[in-house]
């Protein structure tokens, strides 16, 4: 049999029988270098070089940062700015969860950490105003794949590791399609909330309010100003950032809110170890795995192949869209950035696809696979925070599934609203 036959079915038999993504690419690696008559030393060599990259220190960081600010109560001073903002519209609360995951998000860099920060806070909220359970959940669920698009993000570490791709760079290129998936959620929050008769009318908007709300949140507003601004302005790394964010929420959380105490920091580092410790338990098998594609030239098969369907980008670009969309419903999405990012980036390549916008088109359909069962994570956050069976809630966020797959369609139609940003900052 083949190498490359051989290594596929072992490692899709290890899938299919329950062994873990991290230990089924370790034996699929193993069984690559045994067969092509490498030493064994090869699969340690590169699975210890792959976790030795100074980058991926910013994925602790960014963890701890948002578990520290979630505790620390800047998630509910920044989901007071949004009530007062459009707290008052058909849907207000609802709105206000997803305006909120878009703050909140671009500090935090996690989807789940976002439902868990903002759904606990909003949720109970939503009910209390006449909301149902079922929408209130899945609007949090769907608010909270924000957190992987909108700057900082962990996803977007991983994949400028892999990828060998400017982090900066890809930063810079989510802001702008992480508001384009903010507002058309917000969007189809409003019409369905219109539709059922959720919220509004509530109250009037008031200027003094919200400024007063501002006013009281300021310290919470200031955090992405502070994180990502460092980044883009070159006063520190995304990895000096990480860090910064950290010793942020610990001064706001300890000296101005007074909301941390020793047991809140002590769990978020028990959190925080137990997320990281997953990352990179994967990320060292994985990297070996692409190694051994490379080395037997599977990318470039894979592209022909791709090519005899369709030379048009557009075309293979959507095709390898639905691929990643349906991995993502059964696969972690750090595994399989780390996983696809070796096979399909060499691809879009050789179809002049410029790596920043693919590695969006990556996260985007990335937060698909956040709500799609059996392994939508957002789900089961949301189904933690409510009580709701799983069932329930993956038909609640359909619509959102829907809008997110039109987002898709829009960003890989439109690859400058993804490049257009680092293009002229230079990043």
């Amino acid at each position: 049999m083949p190498i490359t036959e051989l290594i596929f079915l072992t490692l899709i038999g290890c899938l299919l029988v329950g062994v873990p993504i991290a230990f089924s690419l370790g034996i699929a690696t193993i069984v690559g270098v045994a067969s092509a008559g490498f030493p064994f030393v090869y699969m340690g060599q590169t699975a210890y070089i792959g976790c030795d990259v100074f980058t991926l220190m910013a994925v602790p960081g960014f963890i701890l940062a948002g578990y520290l600010m979630q505790k620390g109560g800047i998630s509910q001073r920044i989901t007071d700015v949004a009530n007062e903002l459009v707290g008052f519209l058909p849907g207000g609360l609802a709105i206000v969860t997803i305006i909120s995951c878009m703050f909140f998000a671009s500090v935090s860099g996690s989807g789940p950490a976002t439902v868990a920060a903002i759904g606990s806070i909003m949720i109970p909220a939503m009910k209390k105003e006449g909301y149902s359970t079922r929408f209130s959940a899945g609007v949090s669920a769907s608010g909270g794949t924000l957190g992987i698009l909108i700057p900082p993000s962990n996803p977007m570490i991983i994949y400028g590791v892999v990828g060998n791709v400017s982090i900066a760079g890809l930063f810079m290129a989510g802001m702008v399609p992480g508001l384009l998936v903010g507002v058309m959620l917000s969007l189809v929050t409003f019409m369905f909330s219109k539709h059922y008769g959720f919220g509004g009318g509530e109250k009037a908007f008031s200027l003094r309010n919200l400024l007063h709300a501002a006013y009281r949140g300021f310290w919470a507003l200031l955090t992405p100003v502070i994180v990502l601004g460092g980044i883009y302005t070159g006063a520190f790394t995304p990895v000096e950032a990480s860090i910064v964010a950290v010793l942020y929420a610990l001064v706001v959380g300890l000296f101005i809110y007074r909301s941390l105490n020793h047991t809140s920091i002590y769990e978020s580092l028990v959190e925080t170890s137990l997320l990281s410790g997953t990352v990179l338990i994967i990320m060292g098998p994985a990297l070996a795995f692409g190694r051994i594609l490379t080395l037997f030239r599977i990318p470039q098969l894979i592209a022909e192949s791709f090519s005899s369907i369709s030379t048009n980008w557009f075309v293979v670009l959507m095709l390898i869209n639905l691929f990643l969309i349906l991995v993502g419903t059964f696969m972690e999405t750090l595994a399989a950035i780390v996983l696809l990012t070796p096979i399909f980036l060499p691809v879009v390549k050789q179809l002049g696809v410029d790596p920043i916008h693919f590695g969006i088109l990556i996260v985007v359909t990335s937060e698909i696979g956040f709500l799609t069962p059996p392994l939508g994570v957002n789900l089961f956050v949301a189904c933690g925070l409510t009580g709701l069976s799983l069932e329930i809630i993956s038909r609640a966020v359909v619509p959102f599934i829907l809008t997110l797959f039109v987002c898709v369609v829009i960003l890989t139609v439109f690859p400058q609203i993804s490049t257009f940003l680092p293009a002229i900052t230079g990043f």
